[in-house]
């Protein structure tokens, strides 16, 4: 996300809500060591998103300070709290959300009407976008759910917990019969990072990590909150949790098993 900031976003005037905990703490981290300047920092307590001054104070100071671009390091209730008193207030900025915070499932959970303030919003995904039908994965993971769940919707949420459940089924098949917690993380260390999966990053596991995607592409949210990928292609970039370089990535994940079965 810093390097995405610094390349796209140069000169211009950077604020930053935060998540006041180790979440947001991280985040801190990682943009100082790439090198991004935040004119405006806004910490929050989590959960006091939920109290109506509180999004109204973010925008209140985003305007005094003259803010071009915002990013929002929260959850996605805190984006919510951020978007709609932005439109309340007719404040307009170039939002910057993480992945965890751009969920228009959950946003439109509190109220439909907010997810069209997404549009034109910048997010993060490490996964295949879930309208991504051409996505073999997607594809398959579609009609798995279209007939176990036909009145929910297919969203970010279940590509990504599909995703895990995939992965987990084989972590567990090549852990063995004899089961054991500490068998099954001796696994995922050593050959965590080489299981089929539908992540478009590589995998970070291994005997120092357990880590698992390491990179985002990028994308913007249409009117309808999905993000699409910028370019219409997915970009992704990686790096890992020291001091390595962002990189755009060469990555080219495992095919999927016949039938999309996990072996």
């Amino acid at each position: 996300m810093g390097k995405f900031l610094k390349d796209k976003y140069d000169g211009k005037k950077l604020a930053l809500i935060y998540q006041d905990d180790d979440f947001g703490r991280d985040a801190l981290a990682g943009f100082k060591q790439a090198g991004v300047t935040f004119t405006t920092a806004i910490p929050y307590a989590s959960g006091s998103q939920s109290l109506p001054a509180t999004g109204a104070g973010w925008i209140s100071k985003l305007k005094a300070a003259g803010t071009e671009v915002t990013v929002l390091f929260g959850v996605s209730s805190a984006s919510t709290a951020a978007l709609a008193n932005a439109y309340a207030a007719g404040y307009k900025t170039q939002w910057v959300l993480g992945s965890v915070g751009g969920d228009a499932t959950t946003i439109a959970a509190s109220n439909k009407a907010y997810v069209p303030l997404l549009f034109g919003a910048k997010g993060f995904s490490f996964a295949p976008a879930p309208s991504d039908s051409a996505d073999e994965y997607v594809k398959l993971f579609q009609s798995i759910y279209a007939s176990a769940q036909p009145t929910q919707t297919f969203d970010n949420n279940v590509v990504a917990g599909m995703s895990n459940a995939f992965l987990a089924v084989q972590a567990i098949k090549a852990a063995g019969s004899n089961l054991t917690r500490a068998g099954l993380i001796k696994t995922i260390e050593t050959k965590g990072a080489s299981l089929a999966n539908p992540f478009l990053t590589p995998l970070g596991y291994s005997a120092t990590s357990h880590i698992g995607a390491t990179g985002y592409w990028i994308g913007t949210y249409d009117q309808t909150g999905a993000l699409k990928p910028d370019g219409g292609k997915y970009t992704v970039y990686t790096t890992d949790s020291g001091n390595g370089p962002v990189v755009e990535s060469s990555y080219k994940r495992p095919a999927m098993p016949a039938k999309g079965l996990p072996n």
